[in-house]
């Protein structure tokens, strides 16, 4: 689901930047980019009524569309999904997954063959929690000490990076971000620090 929706995202951006570029003597739109990213991260908090601070890596991959806007000003759209495994005071096989997708603003300069940017990303998301407190992951028993809960959250992502031109067409990019998950009684919990590493292919 993750890959079709970034797939089309990127497709859809792109045919509307060639339409765009294409209308008046001065470019409506500068450019477009958009890639792939891995990231990991720290999360820890406690996000249900058991009193457990759920703590640990996370680890993820998603990816990015942008049109270029002006020299300094980008907009487009972002998804991600990260896994949190959890094994500390908790059965093997616990875990809780978060997928979320927005749209995003950010501002960059150049610096040389260094591209810093800062930015926002505004959207949705869902949280998925596996709590096993007793039992065995590799076993076909019922668990009777374990909770499943999914719930929907409104995302708000600051970020700030940095990419780096390899060549014309090929950047690297290294992102962190603090990902707000806001729901109708306040932050959600776990959250912390991601820190992303991937490729962008800039035109």
């Amino acid at each position: 689901m993750l890959k079709r929706i970034i797939t089309t995202t990127i497709l859809a951006i792109a045919a509307c930047a060639a339409c765009l570029a294409g209308n008046g003597k001065e470019k409506a739109i500068r450019g477009f980019s958009g890639g792939m990213m891995v990231h990991t991260g720290y999360l820890s908090g406690c996000d249900n009524p058991f009193n457990y601070d759920a703590a640990g890596a996370t680890f993820g991959i998603g990816g990015v569309a942008k049109l270029h806007l002006t020299d300094h000003f980008r907009a487009g759209f972002e998804g991600y999904f990260s896994n949190m495994g959890l094994k500390k005071d908790i059965s093997d096989g616990s875990f809780n997954k978060v997928f979320w997708t927005g749209l995003l603003a950010d501002w960059y300069w150049k610096c040389g063959k260094f591209y810093p940017y800062a930015g926002l990303t505004l959207g949705g998301g869902m949280e998925t929690a596996f709590y096993m407190f007793e039992g065995d992951k590799h076993d076909w028993l019922p668990e009777p000490m374990a909770v499943y809960n999914k719930k929907p959250f409104f995302a708000a992502d600051p970020f700030v990076g940095v990419e780096y031109a390899v060549g014309e067409a090929l950047r690297l990019t290294l992102k962190a971000d603090w990902l707000l998950a806001v729901r109708k009684d306040g932050i959600n919990r776990p959250m912390g620090p991601r820190l992303y590493f991937g490729f962008i292919f800039a035109h």
